[in-house]
């Protein structure tokens, strides 16, 4: 098993569980557009599926609204919705020994990056990642292709040699494969098991303690 030096850790699903600050986000996005009482069935996807697809099929948005709702969404996560964002079990302690060993630790998100240093930093962890990368303000980098490649530009040159991209999207996986890298998927996310056992990342796990059993090469 290689020993990744470089590790880039999507934020959501894989480092915290995001699904009451995105529950409450979601509501305050629909709000502005008169959905005060949404069906519960419809508030379970929000974490399942990208949002704006969620706004278009779910409450017949048009593209134009659903932008519009896109950020209201992330207007309502990054002033109130960062104090609902939780790591997982064992995750602060894997981060530790993994900057004991000297690895450089990494984050490329889909969020928006002021938005991800603002989890980060709400959930204090912000000190264990010295290079973040999100989606850019003016949608010229979305998609998880670009923001690893965004971010791998901005790494010393031998950085893409020993390293991994952890995510449990099948974005992660796809964006990793399309860079060249090394995947984990990680079961216990936002998407289902199934898609992300079928993007056949490099190694899958379905606990954090996995995931440390594989970065630490135990």
């Amino acid at each position: 098993m290689p020993e990744y030096k470089t590790i880039l850790f999507d934020l959501d699903g894989t480092l915290t569980d995001p699904a009451k600050e995105m529950t409450a986000s979601a509501r305050y996005a629909l709000e502005q557009f008169g959905v005060n009482d949404p069906e519960p069935e419809k508030m379970k996807l929000v974490t399942e599926i990208p949002l704006l697809h969620w706004f278009e099929e779910y409450f017949g948005m048009t593209q134009p609204q659903a932008n519009q709702a896109f950020q209201h969404f992330w207007y309502y996560a990054g002033t109130f919705g960062v104090q609902k964002n939780r790591p997982y079990d064992g995750i602060r302690e894997l981060l530790e020994e993994l900057t004991a060993r000297g690895a450089l630790l990494c984050i490329a998100t889909a969020r928006k990056t002021a938005n991800a240093h603002q989890i980060l930093k709400a959930t204090k962890m912000d000190h264990f990642f010295p290079h973040v990368m999100g989606s850019s303000n003016n949608d010229m980098r979305r998609s998880k292709k670009l923001v690893i490649f965004d971010l791998m530009c901005e790494l010393p040159e031998d950085a893409g040699e020993n390293a991994v991209m952890i995510g449990d999207r099948v974005v992660d996986i796809t964006g990793a494969q399309a860079n060249g890298m090394d995947s984990i998927g990680v079961t216990y996310g936002q998407e289902p098991a199934k898609d992300v056992i079928n993007a056949n990342p490099t190694y899958l796990v379905n606990n954090v303690s996995e995931m440390a059993a594989i970065l630490l090469n135990n």
